[in-house]
Formats: structure tokens, sequence, C-alpha cells
């Protein structure tokens, strides 16, 4: 089973100084679902009506509007899944596909606007928080717990995506994870082990360095200041804000932080970390994987395991790939998750709609999770002989079968009734997947500060700088922490600190 701890995750930029307006539930709202006259007496909504679970009755809106800017491309049958959620459902999908780089603005826009969706996604690393303190999201704790979903899912999910005991929010899966790939047949070849600790750690990519000619970068990494990119040099440290012993405190000013920057410095002075890893982006590190030049890769598990592998492996058919175990000293880290949330300015009676008929239903275990992860007959998938979903070819890529719709089978929250009968991964995806359980640990939902949204700008830079100067071995480990204090408490770090924990 994955660890049930969590870890805090470092900002990666402020949202607007307020949602222009956001207030509470009865806020004027241009883009309110309308109801029809018909009622459907349950709370786990379906097609049918037919699961009935409490007296209360609930009536079923004539549409949901939504927005997405991942998942399926448009060319992939978004029309037809549309239609289809209409016909099992009866209500019509208001569905609007946002460029992912624009998404964030866009939201904030819709906000200042009043035509946010009723229907959008917000990740766990502080915008739950803002969002919720703005009165942007709506509160579904009661909602979640009345319904049964809440004993469906690993406590340790809720855990992680709470705010004060309260649920903003359904993930749209599972949280995704990095491990660490290291090339097997240049283990092979050089007779060793998959390295256990920290110290054969460093012994492997020492003996790539020296007898593995193709070898120019040990280990590659896109940046220095993110842990989970870093797990085998970070150990248990942070670069960002972290959850420890029931505070929220700064890592990089906890004493296991100079630990960490001593080992990066140590072994990006004997060339064994990617003497480019400051200006590497993730497409260039996978670039450099690819080219058949990196001994380990940390990178996302699941799906993203049989693409590394595929990829290798046509430039080099021989390579083997192996999905290595957190060392002894360390762990590997779950990305915050993203949140499906509701429109916090619709009154209760519609925030209820919204979470029976469409956040319920593509969580329910069958009709409607099957849809939501595996797509529509005939275009995202067929049946085999034997019963079982199997993908089907992208209409955009068709060399290649679709790996998820709106997100993947085996990463949903909410288990399958039938498990076994939904898209199964491949042996790959399988292993990375289990390497990732053993010591995976979710990033706790950051909450709002005020301060931090106006300096946290100033403090990213600061932070990377720091950690970049340390490495690189212009200023030592206890000089470069030094400074970083300095600079952060005249940013006002501790403010941030006190807000954080402020219940």
């Amino acid at each position: 089973m994955r660890r049930k701890g969590v870890v805090g995750v470092v900002m990666a930029f402020a949202l607007a100084a307020s949602l222009c307006g956001c207030g509470g539930q009865d806020s004027p709202q241009s883009n309110t679902p309308t109801t029809t006259g018909q009622s459907a007496n349950q709370t786990t909504a379906s097609g049918s009506g037919e699961n009935n679970t409490t007296d209360k009755t609930v009536e079923k809106p004539a549409s949901i509007s939504w927005w997405t800017h991942d998942g399926l491309n448009e060319a992939d049958y978004v029309k037809e899944w549309d239609a289809k959620f209409q016909e099992l459902t009866g209500i019509q999908l208001e569905h609007t596909q946002v460029a992912n780089n624009e998404y964030t603005e866009l939201l904030e826009v819709a906000f200042a606007s009043g035509t946010e969706p009723n229907v959008f996604d917000v990740s766990c690393d502080q915008k739950v928080a803002y969002y919720a303190s703005q009165g942007g999201i709506a509160d579904l704790t009661d909602l979640v717990k009345s319904s049964g979903l809440y004993d469906k899912v690993d406590p340790a999910v809720w855990e992680a995506i709470s705010i004060d005991g309260r649920i903003y929010g359904i993930p749209k899966g599972e949280a995704s994870g990095i491990e660490t790939y290291i090339r097997q047949d240049w283990l092979d070849q050089l007779g060793m082990e998959v390295p256990k600790n920290y110290e054969e750690y460093i012994n492997m990519l020492r003996a790539f360095r020296d007898n593995i000619d193709k070898c120019s970068v040990p280990v590659v990494a896109p940046g220095l200041h993110a842990a989970m990119n870093l797990p085998e040099f970070y150990w248990d440290a942070e670069a960002g804000f972290t959850y420890v012993d029931g505070q929220w405190v700064d890592g990089m000013l906890q004493e296991n932080f100079a630990g960490a920057m001593q080992r990066l410095q140590d072994a990006y002075a004997e060339n064994l970390i990617d003497m480019e890893v400051i200006t590497n982006t993730t497409s260039a590190c996978r670039d450099k994987w690819y080219s058949g030049e990196v001994g380990a890769f940390s990178y996302w598990g699941g799906k993203w395991g049989d693409t590394l592998t595929a990829r290798l492996q046509e430039n080099f058919p021989d390579a083997k790939v192996t999905g290595m175990e957190a060392l002894d000293e360390s762990y590997y880290r779950f990305s915050s998750f993203t949140l499906w949330c509701i429109d916090g300015r619709l009154p209760a009676d519609q925030v209820e709609q919204v979470f029976r008929y469409f956040l319920e239903y593509i969580n329910d275990g069958d009709e409607g999770q099957k849809l939501y992860y595996c797509g529509v007959e005939g275009l995202h998938f067929d049946y085999d002989a034997d019963g079982n979903m199997v993908y089907k070819n992208m209409a955009s890529s068709p060399d290649n079968t679709f790996q998820s719709v709106w997100g993947t089978p085996w990463q949903a929250v909410v288990p399958f009734k039938e498990p076994d009968k939904v898209p199964q991964p491949s042996d790959i995806v399988i292993d990375t997947l289990e390497v990732l359980n053993k010591t995976g640990v979710y990033m706790k939902t950051t909450p709002v500060s005020q301060t931090l949204n106006q300096i946290t700008s100033d403090l990213t830079v600061i932070r990377q700088e720091t950690i970049a100067n340390i490495v690189m071995g212009k200023v030592s480990v206890e000089d470069g922490l030094a400074s970083y204090r300095s600079q952060a408490e005249s940013l006002g770090i501790q403010q941030v600190l006190n807000e954080m924990n402020t219940k």
C-alpha cells in the first residue's frame, strides 16, 4: 500500500490578487444549470435513475457546463463523447475545450465576467485553497459523505486534498508520481545490480560515466529545485513549503536541506549530473534519454514507463529499462492532486444537482465512470472475445492506441465494479505503478497565504538561484543557505508561515 504520509509542494506561481468579485453561493451567476420538471429520487445519479440511496429528491439539470484543457484531442471524438453523455443522462453537456497554456488565465477572466463554468479543475498547489477562500469553489464535504463516495476512496487521498477537514473537489484521478528509470542493459554490461542505497547509486553513476562509451549524462533532470525530480539526492528534504509535525515550514530552512545541497554539489562536481541541468526543459531531458546518452532519469510513472521504453528502443532495440525502487534513504513523491470543482457561486441546490449528475456519475464505478475513463464504444474502445474493453487506435494518431480518455482507468480513485473488464495497463505500466506505490508520498494541499501571493515570484527566483549557486559550487552550502534565510526573511517568509498555519 502507498505510504499514508503527505508532504507539501512549492507554489509554482501566484494567482491573481483576487478572483475579481467571487462571492458566496448567492452571488449572481449567468451560467447556472437550468432544471426541468423531471426529478430523480436518488443520490447516485445515473442515466436510468435507478440507483436510489436516499429519499431526497434532486432535480435533474437540463444542462451542465464543463471546461477541460487536457485529455482528448478534439479530433478524437470529443463531440461524440459529449453526445453519449447526453444519451446516457438526458443532460446536455455544454463542454468547452480550452488551450492548456491559457487555462488558468481564462478561468480567472471567466470569473471576472461571471461566465465561469459549472465544473472545472483546480490543482492543489495552493490554488484550491485560494479559490475556496474567495468563494470560487463549493464546499462538497457533506455531499461527498452523504453520497457514500467518501467510503469508496483511499482515506489518504481525502487527507491530502482536504483543507481543515473540508473537501472542495473530487480528484480527476490518482495523482501522478515520479520514479527513477535506469538503463538495465548498462547494468548488465557492467555486471552490476540495481542500486538499493545512496552509496550504490553514486557508484552506479560513476560506472556509467567511466565505462559506458555512449553515456555522456549519468543522470539528467529538468532543473535542481524539485525534490521529486532528484529524489536520490534530496532524500526527505524539500525546496518548497512542507508540512512537518502539524506545521507548515519552509523546506529550505530545515536542517535536512543542507545535506541535500551537499550531495548535489558533490555529484555535480564529479560530472555525474547533467551539466545543462540548470537550463534543461522536460522535453530536452526526454530527448537526451531517447538519444541513448543518459543512464538515469526520474520521470512520471504509469503510461510514461511504456513511452520512455518504446521511444528508446526505437533507436536502440537492445536497450532495457528498469524502474528503480526508491533508495533506502529516500522515497518517491506524487504530484499534487487536481480536483474537479463546482462553481461556488451556484446556489446550494444547484451545486447538489451538478454534484449528483456529473461528479458522482463519473465516479460511480460503473456506467458513468466507464464513459469518463474508457470513452465511447466503437470510437475509443471495442470489446474483445472475452467481453473486455480494448482501446482502439487514435483518430489523431492512427499508429497509436488510446491510453486514456479524460483519465486513465487504472488510476481511478474509485474502484471499478468490474475492474477486469476495462482496458488494462501493460506490464511496464504495472511495474512502474508498483514501484511508486511502495514508498510514494502524497503532497498535501497547500493553504492560502495572501503574503505568499504577493512574494511568490521573488521567492521562487531566490530559491532557484540559491540552489543553482550552491550546486554549481559558486558558494558553500552554509553561505548559500545563510544568504537565502536573510533574503527570505526580508521578503516576509515568517508572515507567510504565520498565515499558512492560522486555522
